[in-house]
């Protein structure tokens, strides 16, 4: 009996079946989180792959305009001021006083005219105390490159003639002294006398026949040249003082206008230094402008091109003007390159120192294609547009050429009649879903 009744018992202790359900109820959370992972995985993939496909059903709205071919001129626009085409000071040359003043501020002068006098008599009296010591130097030369004169080249021989009767009979009574000495008729006292005699004679004989010799030849070379060389030295010296009695005079070097006044009538002027003008002289039939060119547009710019200009004083007016100077360098701290533009001015409306503005045309193009300049887009070194066909956006590079105004040339990526970009371009991007509106 007692054996029947442990046959009938659980094998297994109260705990030990404790255990076994809790681990039962372990496998079944872990399944059930683990299928719930891969359910909200699954869920998760299926939201992001429906938002895309939201997304790319979304029409982002945009304004566009067609590229064009239209007329393109290329300007560069410049400011700067106007000048006169010449100005200078007008400063005197000599010392003296000022006789008189002939031209005040405003007054128009011609080129040569006299603008004012410096006092000129000292001047006129050195000029002419020259050109008398001019004309003895010259006289002189002409005696001596004319030669003798007659009269005195007959004295001249007359006086050989008498020398050489004198040494003659000087010669006859030496020998006949020199007889009677011999034979001691007559003391050596007295010859000594005859010889003197005798050798005066023969000198006074050379003497006079050389004289004659060169009344004959005429005078030297040399005294010749020397007296050439003085007459050029005094007409240098006439030439030097006749300049100075001119510049009492102050012509006016050019055509134009007294713009400065300096000094008036009675005032010591002088060239030395500091120096004050008399006047300022400008020219304003024509005037200047230099303009800055940038370094890009110089293969453009040519001499002849015309200009048109503007300044506040005449808002409704433009001057035309012209190219007429370009440098031959570039400025190195500024990489510019200067352009002188004429203008002409006979009227003389405009005046120096007013500021104007300039455009010079570079570049006509008869037919360009062009976009607007907003449509254009930038990244990095590379220019896009956005096209657009249907309802789809696509991204273009471009290369562009030049701009007038707000108009870019492009000259490769686009079509005529591509419809460009120009509003909401920053929000989309290569194959975008955009709708077309009207702009406002």
């Amino acid at each position: 009996m007692g054996e029947g009744n442990m046959k009938g018992q659980d094998p297994l202790s109260p705990p030990q079946k404790r255990g076994r359900r809790n681990w039962k109820w372990f496998l079944i959370g872990t399944v059930i989180i683990l299928a719930g992972l891969v359910l909200y995985r699954g869920w998760g993939f299926t939201q992001k792959r429906s938002g895309a496909q939201r997304a790319a059903r979304i029409e982002i709205p945009v304004q566009t305009t067609p590229a064009i071919h239209k007329p393109l001129t290329y300007s560069i626009k410049v400011t700067g001021d106007i000048m006169p085409l010449m100005q200078v000071d007008l400063f005197p040359k000599v010392s003296g006083y000022l006789e008189r003043m002939d031209a005040n501020i405003g007054d128009i002068v011609k080129q040569g005219q006299v603008i004012a006098q410096i006092e000129r008599t000292d001047y006129l009296q050195k000029v002419r105390e020259i050109e008398a010591k001019v004309a003895q130097v010259r006289a002189q030369l002409s005696e001596l490159e004319t030669g003798t004169r007659t009269e005195e080249l007959r004295q001249a021989e007359e006086t050989v003639r008498q020398a050489q009767s004198r040494f003659e009979n000087a010669k006859l009574q030496r020998e006949r002294i020199e007889a009677l000495y011999k034979r001691e008729v007559i003391s050596k006292k007295e010859r000594d006398v005859t010889d003197m005699e005798y050798t005066v004679a023969e000198a006074q004989l050379a003497s006079s026949q050389q004289q004659l010799k060169l009344l004959q030849l005429g005078a030297r070379q040399e005294v010749r040249e020397a007296s050439q060389a003085k007459l050029k030295e005094m007409e240098a010296i006439l030439e030097q003082q006749r300049n100075h009695l001119k510049d009492t005079r102050i012509i006016a070097p050019f055509q134009g206008e007294i713009s400065r006044k300096y000094v008036d009538a009675g005032a010591f002027v002088s060239p030395s230094s500091p120096s004050t003008p008399l006047v300022s002289l400008v020219h304003t039939e024509t005037l200047k402008i230099v303009a800055n060119v940038l370094e890009k547009d110089i293969p453009l710019l040519k001499a002849g091109m015309k200009a048109r200009v503007r300044v506040e004083s005449y808002p409704e007016r433009v001057f035309e003007g012209g190219v007429e100077k370009i440098n031959a360098a570039l400025d190195l701290s500024t990489r510019t390159l200067q352009a002188e533009i004429y203008i002409p001015n006979a009227n003389r409306s405009l005046k120096p120192g007013m500021f104007a503005n300039v455009e010079v045309v570079l570049l006509e193009k008869p037919e360009a294609l062009v976009v607007p300049r907003e449509a254009i887009l930038e990244a990095g070194n590379e220019m896009f547009v956005f096209v657009v066909k249907g309802k789809q956006a696509t991204r273009k590079p471009i290369n562009i050429g030049y701009e007038q105004g707000r108009m870019v040339e492009v000259l490769k990526g686009l079509n005529v009649g591509d419809e460009v970009v120009i509003k909401g371009q920053q929000l989309i991007k290569d194959g975008s879903t955009v709708r077309v509106v009207e702009g406002s």
